[in-house]
């Protein structure tokens, strides 16, 4: 990574198995633009669309020893620092904040959160909206410092942070899926309206629905993870459902 001797700017790394892309954040911009800045970087970086990029999350150790508020990242002593944005504009900054409605200033970013040479390892979430229509992916970028060499953890899957793996979801965001998508029925709007329960999805037409989407197009593997270790931080157990159905031939 080269020297950054300009103030006003940071550069991070994003990585994918050996593929990697440098990341400028120029704080001499609106936090708008940084942030539209960051999602068109990644899209190139990806070759997953803008359009089709809903959020990204940051998370590494902390860079202080503070905690909320002195560090709006850092919600109590020992956690890690992280925060989300969303792919919107414009609107108030979004950034996840439980214990406050005051959004973080952009001074916030670039003094307590990011260091120039962070290096952050990148898994990308392929999801479906609701409504059956579109897709979105959802990146998740943890710092290099919190991940083991081989073994997988509640915030990172090495399974899924590969080259290959990535280039497969580009090429299926790139494709007529979508459109395809929103020429096909799909389920009554009372039926989306209603609210939803674990125990409704081997009968729920949202779900049969989509997974026979994704089995007809053999793309399944690429939108649901089986890494228990992404569960594992929760406190109840997360039955994970067959992506294909047991008797698809």
């Amino acid at each position: 990574m080269n020297d950054n001797n300009e103030g006003d700017k940071t550069t991070i790394r994003v990585q994918v198995s050996d593929a990697h892309q440098d990341i400028i954040l120029d704080w001499s911009k609106d936090w708008y633009d940084i942030k539209r800045d960051t999602f068109r970087q990644l899209a190139e970086f990806t070759g997953i669309p803008l359009k089709n990029s809903y959020d990204i999350s940051f998370s590494k150790l902390p860079v202080t020893n503070d905690v909320y508020p002195e560090n709006p990242f850092v919600f109590r002593a020992g956690a890690r620092a992280w925060f989300r944005v969303t792919n919107s504009y414009p609107r108030p900054e979004d950034i996840q904040l439980p214990r406050s409605l005051a959004p973080c200033k952009k001074q916030d970013f670039k003094d307590k959160f990011f260091r120039d040479g962070d290096c952050f390892a990148l898994n990308t979430r392929l999801k479906m909206k609701f409504t059956l229509e579109e897709l979105f992916v959802e990146y998740r970028l943890v710092h290099r410092d919190l991940i083991d060499e081989t073994e997988c953890s509640s915030s990172f899957c090495h399974h899924t942070s590969n080259k290959a793996f990535l280039d497969k979801q580009a090429k299926i965001t790139n494709s007529d899926l979508e459109s395809y998508l929103r020429a096909q029925p799909r389920p009554d709007p009372l039926i989306l309206d209603r609210p939803y329960t674990i125990a409704d999805e081997l009968i729920d037409p949202v779900q049969i629905r989509k997974r026979k989407i994704l089995a007809d197009f053999n793309i399944g593997q690429y939108f649901n993870s089986y890494c228990k270790c992404l569960d594992s931080n929760l406190p109840f157990v997360r039955h994970r459902l067959r992506t294909y159905w047991p008797n698809r031939g």
